[in-house]
């Protein structure tokens, strides 16, 4: 028998909303019908309630709560609604009531009510990109999913996260419906290591696409971007985007205006979303086998620019990940990106430890050694191997290619870098680190993060 409160706007089972200063306000909205057997005896009022209750050991994380009613003429029926303020944790369930008055004094009831199942108040986070985003790793790794880390699929609804995020089941033909078969993710390791870090609920929202290039991001260009303000719309406040894309723009056809584009979709998601959301990215890792070098210095260097260029876009390397074919992070390297990633987003949105790549602050030429400074060294610089041939930085002037004998961190400066050129620059010089597809191996990195610095190309040197 139909009887009870009725849900019929608000949160949908595993859904976590964005949280400000540790709360979420969801509006709440539906109707009730009175039972018939108690309509028969007499009614005076029907209350619909609202609570919510820990779904960990079933505490009230609020008591009932009455909301905002309308009943009709015969009070046996009417609309509720109200603006439930919920702390952010979780897991939580949303209960409803319907509390009755009868005409004789010693009788009331309480009847059932709709329940929302599994929700959470925490941070939430934008997907986007493609393949690398939208998660091709090929092989197996651990990594199971958690509770309290939830994803908003393709299919245009919350559940519990786990591998392939990209799938649409249900849904295939929405704009970010991949061609491939998906497998792992970076985002299911970032969700569960950023839980850890923040103590709150992290929901996900999936809308990255394999093999599209910068130009079908676009504003007004097919439906990824439209796909991408929908989304955030429709989930409500995002703490962050997580975007990895550009190893479709590698060719001479793919660099034209890249960074034109680039930067505009940042900034126009940001005015059609009305808040400046953090983009939280990173660089390209490598092709195997690819001879567009300079293509992928170029996008390489745009994308460690754009940290400074514009505000609050933050970025990791990823060249010390393996591959699962020619260009997919394979899964243990997603798995350690996510985590990594979690680190950097859990300083900037949390204050926890700074998680930073090094970064080239200046690069000066005197007296037959080029010294390469690094921003963000916690301690000192880790060179594994001094061999030429295997530490990745390439000096060019109008001559061409400068040799270089050794290379060593300097005694003094444990951030800075000496390399022994074996002549003496002509004209503009430049220094490049790891620009090319597919570059060294061997990786200058930080003794603290083990993160390897921020790929760039084409660094002006300083000649005295």
């Amino acid at each position: 028998m139909k009887h009870g409160a009725f849900i019929t706007e608000g949160m949908s089972d595993w859904q976590i909303l964005q949280h400000h200063n540790g709360y979420a306000t969801a509006h709440f909205a539906g109707t009730w019908i009175v039972i018939k057997d108690a309509v028969k005896i007499g009614i005076t009022e029907a209350i619909p309630m609202i609570r919510i209750v820990s779904e960990e050991d079933n505490s009230q994380i609020t008591e009932w709560l009455i909301t905002s009613y309308s009943p009709d003429d015969d009070l046996k029926t009417g609309s509720w609604e109200i603006d439930l303020q919920i702390p952010a944790g979780g897991p939580y369930r949303i209960e409803t009531c319907l509390s009755v008055k009868s005409i004789r004094e010693d009788l009331c009831w309480m009847f059932r009510g709709d329940v929302r199942l599994h929700v959470g108040v925490g941070d939430v986070f934008m997907i986007a990109g493609q393949s690398n985003s939208a998660g091709y790793g090929k092989d197996t790794a651990y990594d199971a999913p958690e509770l309290g880390v939830h994803l908003f699929r393709n299919r245009h609804s919350w559940d519990l996260a786990a591998h392939p995020f990209n799938e649409s089941t249900f849904n295939a033909d929405v704009p970010n419906a991949d061609r491939g078969v998906t497998g792992v993710s970076p985002y299911l390791a970032f969700g569960k290591y950023f839980k850890k870090l923040s103590h709150y609920p992290v929901g996900l929202i999936e809308t990255a696409m394999g093999g599209m290039p910068i130009k079908k991001w676009k504003p007004g260009v097919g439906g990824l971007y439209k796909n991408m303000v929908e989304q955030a719309k429709t989930c409500g406040d995002l703490a962050g985007v997580l975007w990895y894309q550009g190893c479709s723009n590698t060719n001479e056809k793919g660099l034209v205006d890249y960074k034109e584009n680039y930067y505009d979709i940042i900034e126009n998601f940001r005015k059609d979303i009305g808040y400046d959301v953090p983009f939280f990215t990173f660089q390209l890792n490598r092709e195997i086998n690819s001879s567009l070098d300079d293509g992928y210095g170029t996008i390489r260097e745009i994308q460690r620019q754009a940290a400074h260029d514009l505000k609050e876009v933050y970025i990791l390397p990823t060249l010390n990940c393996s591959l699962s074919d020619g260009i997919h992070n394979n899964a243990h390297s997603n798995v350690m990106l996510g985590e990594s990633l979690a680190k950097l987003c859990g300083n900037i949105l949390y204050g926890t430890m700074p998680f930073f790549a090094p970064e080239i602050s200046s690069a000066v030429y005197e007296n037959n050694i080029l010294s390469i400074a690094f921003d963000n060294v916690s301690t000192s610089l880790f060179l594994p191997s001094q061999n030429p041939q295997n530490c990745g930085f390439t000096v060019n002037d109008d001559q061409g290619i400068i040799e270089y004998e050794t290379v060593k961190i300097n005694d003094l400066y444990q951030n800075q870098l000496d390399i022994y050129i074996t002549r003496k620059p002509v004209g503009t010089c430049t220094v490049s680190f790891a620009y090319e597809a597919d570059p060294t191996r061997v990786l200058l990195m930080d003794s603290r993060t083990y993160l390897p610095p921020l790929s760039f190309y084409k660094y002006k040197v300083d000649i005295r």
